[in-house]
């Protein structure tokens, strides 16, 4: 269980940007400033915006996230070391039927916390137990008969067509051909299938894994139907299994091979600990690197920032001091400026 490490959260987002209010457009019509002049303006605001970013609302809701994430591995470590304490008793001593079901309980409430995973964790934990903090939560799964790009690539020439009941306002069409590469048949899944909002992806072991929003896999996935031409699937249009990727899965019912299940399941919850325990320990230190981060902005002097970005936008030294009209329509047009903006009209 890691968290991904793609996206580090503290190097998200520009941290010279403001946040800027929403304010109707402005009648304004900017006017091309000289080359000199435009270079200066861009030079000035590139070196006021760096001095002061003060409060960045995407790493306040992304420190918001996390806290709901760590709140809820909390609760599932709780879980966990008691169902753990439990299964010790029962392997060390005699079993009786109370002990038997005080396991039961203590593995359905950790079932029941697991499935409630989205929710609690803020939508911020995936079922692998990946921090997604920049994108919406997907389900990442296999589909049975394309499990292999290798596979998919000897069947050569057909037509795939997926469908899901009423969920899909019709069929999905997969136009495969002879002699195509791994990323050519990427490109034919993700082309039909991103219009229902599902993706095919290569893992780390080059298998063929596909993902969708997590809220619309749940509703669609018992309706999935494939329908091929003979060679990866039949002609006729069948229900097509699926199984979801995840971290942790805990038996919902306890078997009669008691003490060598119990063994196995004792393995599984200590292994589930550890794991838990890791990723608490990189989402604490992620909340600090945040935290830490909007402290610094938060001992910058704002009305010093304030003041020297208005006397550069108009400084009006060897110029002629500018009317009222001219001065509120540039405060209007700058409100929802972005130095993005400015770059890229200055370019």
């Amino acid at each position: 269980m890691k968290i991904d490490k793609q996206l580090p959260v503290t190097t998200i987002l520009d941290p010279r940007a403001r946040d800027q209010a929403q304010l109707p457009d402005s009648p304004l019509v900017p006017r091309r400033a000289s080359p000199a002049r435009a270079n200066e303006l861009a030079a000035g605001t590139e070196r006021l915006l760096g001095k002061g970013a003060g409060f960045s609302l995407q790493l306040n809701q992304q420190l918001s996230s996390m806290q709901s994430a760590e709140r809820y591995l909390s609760e599932l470590s709780d879980q966990l070391s008691a169902l753990k304490l439990n299964l010790s008793r029962q392997i060390s001593s005699p079993q009786t039927v109370n002990e038997r079901d005080s396991i039961a309980r203590s593995l359905q409430q950790v079932n029941s916390l697991l499935e409630q995973r989205a929710k609690r964790s803020g939508e911020s934990l995936d079922a692998t137990f990946k921090l997604r903090l920049n994108e919406p939560l997907r389900s990442r799964f296999s589909l049975q008969g394309l499990e292999s790009i290798e596979a998919v690539q000897r069947s050569g020439k057909e037509t795939l067509l997926l469908s899901a009941g009423r969920y899909l306002a019709e069929p999905l069409a997969v136009v495969l051909d002879d002699g195509m590469s791994s990323e050519q048949v990427l490109r034919r899944f993700n082309s039909s299938l991103g219009q229902a909002g599902m993706r095919a992806e290569l893992d780390q072991d080059g298998a063929l894994k596909f993902s969708a929003p997590e809220g619309d896999w749940q509703t669609i996935k018992g309706q999935l139907r494939m329908q091929g031409e003979g060679k990866l699937f039949s002609k006729v249009a069948a229900p097509i299994a699926s199984h979801d990727d995840g971290l942790l899965a805990f038996p919902t019912e306890l078997g009669q091979d008691t003490f060598r299940e119990l063994r196995q399941l004792l393995d599984s919850v200590v292994s589930a600990l550890d794991r838990v325990g890791a990723l608490r320990e990189q989402l604490s230190q992620r909340q600090a690197d945040v935290r830490d981060f909007l402290a610094r902005q938060e001992s910058q002097d704002e009305k010093q920032w304030a003041l020297g970005f208005a006397s550069s936008v108009f400084d009006t030294r060897g110029r002629k001091s500018p009317g009222y009209s001219v001065v509120s329509q540039t405060v209007l047009a700058q409100a929802n400026l972005t130095r993005f903006a400015v770059v890229s009209l200055l370019s």
